[in-house]
């Protein structure tokens, strides 16, 4: 049987690196893989899930909701025995899933707010992963959802002046700007590998929009941008 997926790949690694953050920076543990299973599930529930909001009536969206539904129950289980805590997350994300939903009702799922509303959930989930295993509160906690969450954010304005508003050259400064400040800021406060980290991104912002590349070749190059990105954080800040 053939899952039923999202094309749009880049947010699966979006919603997975926040995750694999948080659980690398605290203190790996056997419940992680449960609660990585169960938070794979639930993203791939995401779109069957929101897009019966579009059509409601469609069999195959209501089919893979529910069997991604289960999927996600089943998983969560043990990790909710290590650490039922954890649903307070999932609550967390709520008001934002609730933003997404209102713009797919307004067929304007492409508009910035509800980008950053799907950010903001890849964040929780990363503290999430970080809370599971020690049951802390700390600065550590505010690097996953702070470090990977600009990341995104850089992306999400850079994306968008590739493809969908590359006739709109504010995206492109505004891009542009949101890069070199990151990167300027890092390099004052002397935080090599994080400077390194944005700037990959930074050299991508300001030298990828003058090409013209095919989506493919965008997504492509995020990948490899992304795994720079992450290798980076990890120097930075393991």
């Amino acid at each position: 049987m053939k899952l039923f997926i999202s094309h749009q790949h880049g947010a699966m690694v979006m919603a997975l690196l926040p995750f694999l953050y948080g659980m690398l920076l605290a203190h790996p543990v056997w419940a992680h893989s449960f609660l990585f299973l169960a938070w794979c599930a639930l993203y791939l529930m995401s779109y069957p899930f929101l897009s019966l909001f579009k059509d409601k009536n469609n069999p195959l969206y209501r089919k893979w909701a529910m069997i991604y539904a289960i999927a996600t129950f089943l998983f969560a289980l043990p990790a909710l025995f290590y650490n039922g805590k954890i649903l307070y997350f999932g609550a967390a994300m709520l008001p934002f899933v609730g933003i997404n939903i209102y713009y797919i009702k307004q067929k304007n799922e492409r508009h910035l707010l509800n980008d950053f509303a799907g950010i903001a959930i890849f964040a929780l989930a990363g503290m999430g992963s970080y809370y599971f295993s020690d049951r802390t509160f700390d600065a550590q906690m505010g690097w996953v959802a702070t470090y990977p969450t600009l990341f995104f954010i850089g992306t999400t304005l850079y994306v968008k002046s590739m493809m969908r508003e590359r006739k709109n050259p504010r995206y492109w400064r505004v891009s542009i700007f949101f890069h070199t400040v990151l990167v300027a800021y890092f390099a004052v406060i002397e935080q090599g590998y994080l400077m390194l980290a944005f700037g990959v991104g930074w050299i991508r912002a300001i030298y990828l929009p003058r090409k013209k590349l095919s989506v493919k070749q965008v997504g492509l190059m995020e990948f490899v941008i992304t795994a720079i990105f992450f290798i980076f954080l990890l120097l930075g800040t393991l």
